[in-house]
C-alpha cells in the first residue's frame, strides 16, 4: 500500500511539472510565431524598410508581458498550485530587481515549454515516422513526401535528418527532465522574495521570537510568584481566620493586591499575543527594577518567610533593562525558595559595582525537593542574554543560585 502510494505521489508531481511546462510551451506559441516571422521580414530583405521597422515594435510589445506585476503574480500562483512550493506574497512595492527577476522566470519558463511542444509537435512524431519507414525499409507516401520537403530546404540527406531528429529528441527529453526537476527551485529563487527581503523577514522573524519568548518568561515569573505568593498567603489566612482576625484580613488585602497586579500583567501580554505592538488602551503594567526589590521583599516576608536581604551598592543607578531582567532573577530564586525551601528563611545578597551586578540568593533544602522547570529555564536565558553567568545547585545542604551580570552587557548597550 504504502508502495503504491509512493509510486502515485510521483506519478502526480510529475504530471504536475509537464502540465506547468505545457502552460508555458502554449504562451510561446504565438511568440514563436511572432518571432519566425519578423526574422523572415530581416531575412528577405525584400520589404520596405517601415514593414521591418514594424517588426521590431511587435517584438518590443510581446516584451511587455513579461515586466507586468500580474504576469509575476500569476506565475507565482502557478508555482503555489503545481509545484508544491510555498512561495509568500512581498511585502513591498515591486522593485527593478524583482520586475527583472520575474522577467527571467517568464522567459525561462516560455523557452522550456516551447521547447517540449516542439518535440510533441514536430520532432517526435519525425522521428517516429522515420524511424518506422527505417524498420519497413519502404516508406510511405507521406513521409517521401515530407522527406523530400525537408531536404529542399535543408539539403540534408535522409540519414542525415534521422541522426539530427535522433539527437534533438534526446536534446529535448534531457532538457525537459532539467526542467521539470529544477522549476520548484528556479520559482523560489525568481518569484519568491529577495535576499534583502528574506534577511529582513529573518531579522522579524527573530525579534518576534525573541520577543516572545521574553513575554513567557515574564508571565512565568510574575504570575508563577504571585500564585507562590497568593497560596501562602490563603495559608495565613486560614490559620489566623479565628485567632488573629488582622492579620487574616491583611493576608486576604495582599491577595487580593498581588492578584490584581497578576492579572493586570497576563492581560497585557495576552493583548500583545493577539495584537502585537500596536498601540492599543491596554496599558504595560507597572515593571519593577532592582531598585524595588524591597517591596518583593516585603511581599515575601508577608508570608511567613524570613528574609535575610544584604545590599551593596547603588542598585537604582543601574541601567534600566539590566534593573528589571536583574530584578526578574531576584522574584524567580524568592518564589523557588518559597515552593521549596525545608525551612522558612531565604538569604539574598545583592552587589552593583560599577562592572557587574552579582546576585546570590540561598535557603535550605534537599535535593529531592529541586525541580529544574521553566523557571529555571528562564532565568538562564535572561543571564545569557545580558551576557552573564549563573549557577544553580546544592552547596552545603543549602539551595544557591548565583548570577553576575556585566552593567555594560549586549542588551544594555543597545538599550543606552
Amino acid at each position: 500500500m504504502t508502495t503504491r502510494t509512493g509510486a502515485s505521489s510521483v506519478a502526480a508531481t510529475i504530471w504536475r511539472r509537464l502540465l506547468v511546462l505545457l502552460i508555458g510551451g502554449l504562451v510561446a506559441l504565438p511568440y514563436g510565431a511572432i518571432g519566425i516571422w519578423a526574422v523572415s521580414v530581416w531575412v528577405s530583405g525584400q520589404l520596405p524598410l517601415a514593414a521591418r521597422l514594424t517588426s521590431l515594435v511587435i517584438v518590443a510589445i510581446l516584451v511587455i508581458p513579461a515586466v507586468l506585476p500580474v504576469t509575476r503574480a500569476l506565475e507565482r500562483t502557478v508555482a503555489n498550485q503545481l509545484l508544491d512550493t510555498a512561495i509568500p506574497e512581498p511585502r513591498h512595492r515591486t522593485r527593478p530587481a524583482d520586475t527583472a527577476r520575474g522577467a527571467l522566470f517568464f522567459a525561462g519558463h516560455i523557452a522550456s515549454g516551447g521547447i517540449l511542444i516542439l518535440g510533441i509537435a514536430f520532432v517526435f512524431p519525425l522521428l517516429t515516422v522515420l524511424i518506422a519507414d527505417a524498420v519497413a525499409a519502404r516508406p510511405s507516401e507521406e513521409s517521401a513526401t515530407m522527406l523530400r520537403e525537408l531536404i529542399s530546404v535543408t539539403d540534408v540527406d535522409p540519414a542525415m535528418i534521422l541522426i539530427i531528429c535522433a539527437l534533438a529528441s534526446a536534446l529535448i527529453v534531457v532538457c525537459t527532465i532539467a526542467a521539470g526537476y529544477l522549476l520548484p527551485w528556479y520559482a523560489q529563487l525568481l518569484l519568491g522574495p529577495s535576499r534583502d527581503e528574506l534577511r529582513a523577514r529573518d531579522a522579524e522573524r527573530t525579534r518576534e521570537q525573541q520577543r516572545r519568548g521574553e513575554l513567557a518568561r515574564d508571565v512565568h515569573d510574575s504570575v508563577g510568584h504571585a500564585l507562590t505568593v497568593t497560596m501562602m498567603q490563603a495559608l495565613v489566612a486560614r490559620g489566623a481566620v479565628e485567632s488573629d482576625p488582622d492579620a487574616a484580613r491583611a493576608a486576604l488585602t495582599e491577595i487580593e493586591r498581588v492578584s490584581r497586579g497578576a492579572v493586570a500583567e497576563l492581560d497585557y501580554v495576552l493583548s500583545v499575543l493577539r495584537d502585537g505592538d500596536g498601540p492599543r488602551g491596554d496599558r504595560a503594567p507597572e515593571q519593577r527594577t532592582l531598585a524595588d526589590v524591597e517591596r518583593l521583599v516585603a511581599e515575601t516576608r508577608a508570608t511567613g518567610f524570613e528574609v535575610d536581604l544584604r545590599i551593596d551598592g547603588a542598585l537604582a543607578a543601574l541601567p534600566a533593562s539590566l534593573g528589571r531582567e536583574a530584578y526578574r532573577i531576584v522574584q524567580e530564586g524568592m518564589t523557588n525558595a518559597l515552593r521549596y525551601a525545608t525551612t522558612p528563611r531565604v538569604t539574598v545578597a545583592l552587589t552593583a559595582g560599577a562592572e557587574e551586578v552579582s546576585v546570590v540568593i540561598e535557603n535550605e533544602t534537599d535535593a529531592a525537593r529541586v525541580i529544574a522547570g521553566r523557571g529555571l529555564t528562564g532565568l538562564r536565558e535572561r543571564v545569557t542574554l545580558l551576557g552573564g553567568t549563573a549557577s544553580t545547585g546544592i552547596h552545603s545542604g543549602r539551595w544557591r543560585l548565583a548570577a553576575r551580570l556585566p552593567v555594560r552587557g549586549p542588551q544594555n548597550v543597545r538599550s543606552a
